[in-house]
């Protein structure tokens, strides 16, 4: 089934409190890494707005809500990341609680779709430099693949961040621009990153910065004001996963928002019946945690 509504404007309490779970259950466990936001290349629809509805706007933010199909707006995004020297942009959500960032999606249209799972897959977001520094200041991380090499020369051998350095530099992309925006409130944040072909960091200059933060800022606001969210198409009965009984009650409590022992305790079900029943609908809906199973679940009609 191909996913349509890749951005929601507001995050709901239950998804919040979701996340807030997810952090606290693998950063209680050495080792253990946020889950993965959910990869979604589909674009939101225009939300229709009346002729003459809209202010006078930057000609980008103007060429997206003209453009009559999601073709015509890739190729108005597509040429002017190109044309200020990058290849590729990736725009994406996460939760911030603390000092952990918890990823819940990640939009591909204009960025590689396998660099984009190998990064959030191998949990290199919790050790990337750029992101920490982006999540720190209202100012765009610029940064070049030498100074992060020269800042992975100092951690230990074989550390994430020595593997995520030399895998971002395997993809080509030498350097690149990455920064945060805040949502209307709450902790939820929105990171946008563009990449380049190009060595050094000294090519990127106010100037430069200056429109890439224009093209940015178009971007949002575009995803967030302008933007229609509508629902995916509800897939044939024959492709719906067939849930017994139990697992659909266990799916109402997960797209509540409720923790394994409050399902267990509201269906009269041990822990471990309750652990062995979210495996079986993380396979069945082919998702990595949580966040995501409650995602699935909303989309169905249970």
């Amino acid at each position: 089934m191909g996913i349509v509504m890749w951005y929601d404007a507001v995050l709901p309490q239950r998804q919040m409190a979701a996340a807030r779970r997810t952090v606290a259950s693998t950063t209680s466990k050495p080792g253990m890494r946020t889950p993965s936001p959910v990869m979604l290349h589909e674009e939101p629809a225009s939300a229709g707005l009346p002729p003459g509805s809209v202010p006078a706007q930057p000609s980008l933010l103007a060429s997206l809500l003209a453009a009559e199909s999601i073709t015509e707006r890739r190729r108005a995004v597509s040429t002017l990341v190109h044309s200020l020297g990058f290849e590729w942009l990736g725009y994406g959500r996460l939760i911030q609680l603390g000092t952990h960032a918890v990823p819940l999606s990640f939009c591909t249209t204009y960025a590689d779709r396998r660099w984009a799972e190998r990064y959030f897959g191998e949990g290199y977001h919790e050790e990337d430099p750029r992101l920490s520094v982006a999540l720190r200041s209202s100012l765009p991380a610029v940064w070049c693949i030498d100074q992060l090499a020269a800042q992975a020369a100092g951690s230990v051998a074989e550390s994430r961040l020595r593997r995520f350095v030399a895998e971002l530099a395997e993809t080509g992309m030498r350097s690149g621009v990455l920064f945060a925006l805040p949502a209307a409130s709450g902790p939820e944040r929105h990171f946008i990153s563009l990449l380049s072909r190009t060595p050094g960091a000294a090519w990127m200059g106010d100037g430069l910065l200056g429109q890439v933060l224009t093209l940015s800022l178009c971007l949002h606001e575009f995803y967030t004001r302008y933007a229609g969210a509508p629902q995916a198409a509800e897939a044939p009965a024959a492709q719906q996963p067939k849930l017994t009984p139990i697992q659909r009650d266990i799916l109402v409590c997960v797209s509540l928002g409720m923790g394994d022992k409050e399902i267990a305790a509201r269906l009269n079900l041990t822990l471990h019946n309750v652990d062995y029943h979210m495996r079986q609908l993380r396979r069945r809906f082919a998702v990595r945690n949580r966040v995501q199973l409650m995602q699935a679940a909303q989309n169905l009609d249970i």
